[in-house]
């Protein structure tokens, strides 16, 4: 919780700016060295999910929660957050008034607890979440167009792990799923999206390259879940409610279904139920 004399209509991410100035009465109250903390940087994220009005003794209860409130002014909100991570690296910012905009590299972005978890229970269940993702044109015959492959970096199972990860098989890629030339034209858009989500623009996407495109992990993740669903799926208005299904769909329930669809046994089964699920048929 944090309490503020100013609220605000946002609900979602927020990133944690750490000021120039360090309170040296709070450190020693918590125990932390002042010498060990960023400064003038973004240092985390955390999820803002509501905010209260407080009265004078909802304030004097919650008060300790935010040593920076000195004494009680009204109007008087708590801030309530959840899912707090912490920055790969400090990124450097200069802070401002209020809620700000800022732009922190992808490769320094925390994992989410549900990412975690669901990346935890995949490999558990000995179907595991790649890495990262590639993304590789496949040709077909002449004047056809192409269609595309995702591929995932294979991590073995820790069951089942015999080599370690920087040497031997564990290097290599596995194909998720392959979408033929008249397949990926219903999902054009999407994978267009994908592709700049990961920062390409799409002008990369020509017929005269020969690199794949790599992905964050989440945008593979959703994806390779579309190529899944849409490869038999022949009627255009079906593909377009799958795909917007996947786009929607909540990250934890992404990982659920990709940990069920991508390996196993009941894969193909369980790809038949997504579809089922995100367009009302079979």
């Amino acid at each position: 919780m944090d309490l503020r004399t100013w609220s605000t209509e946002h609900r979602g991410d927020l990133a944690v700016h750490a000021s120039q100035l360090i309170e040296i009465p709070a450190c020693k109250k918590l125990g932390v060295g002042a010498g060990e903390l960023a400064t003038g940087a973004i240092v985390g994220i955390a999820r803002l999910v509501d905010i209260h009005v407080l009265d004078r003794k909802q304030y004097e209860e919650a008060k300790d929660e935010h040593l920076g409130v000195r004494r009680f002014r009204q109007p008087m909100y708590a801030w309530v957050f959840e899912d707090p991570r912490r920055l790969r690296a400090p990124w450097p910012a200069r802070g401002r008034l209020k809620l700000f905009s800022v732009d922190i590299p992808d490769s320094l972005m925390p994992e989410r607890a549900s990412e975690r978890k669901a990346r935890e229970d995949s490999r558990r269940n000995g179907t595991p979440v790649g890495d990262h993702e590639e993304l590789k044109r496949r040709p077909v015959a002449p004047g056809m167009g192409y269609g595309m492959a995702l591929y995932q970096r294979y991590v073995e199972a820790p069951g089942q792990l015999r080599y370690l990860y920087s040497e031997g098989p564990s290097q290599a890629m596995e194909k998720v799923a392959e979408l033929p030339a008249d397949r990926l034209r219903t999902v054009a858009d999407e994978v267009m999206a994908a592709l700049r989500e990961a920062g390409f623009r799409p002008t990369e996407l020509s017929a005269a390259r020969k690199e794949p495109f790599r992905l964050p992990e989440e945008v593979g993740v959703r994806l390779g879940l579309l190529f899944l669903a849409v490869h038999p799926v022949a009627k255009v208005a079906r593909s377009e409610a799958i795909a917007a299904g996947v786009q929607t769909m909540p990250t934890e329930e992404a990982y659920y279904w990709y940990s069920k669809t991508v390996h196993g046994p009941q894969a193909r089964r369980a790809q038949r139920a997504l579809r089922v699920l995100l367009s009302d048929g079979e």
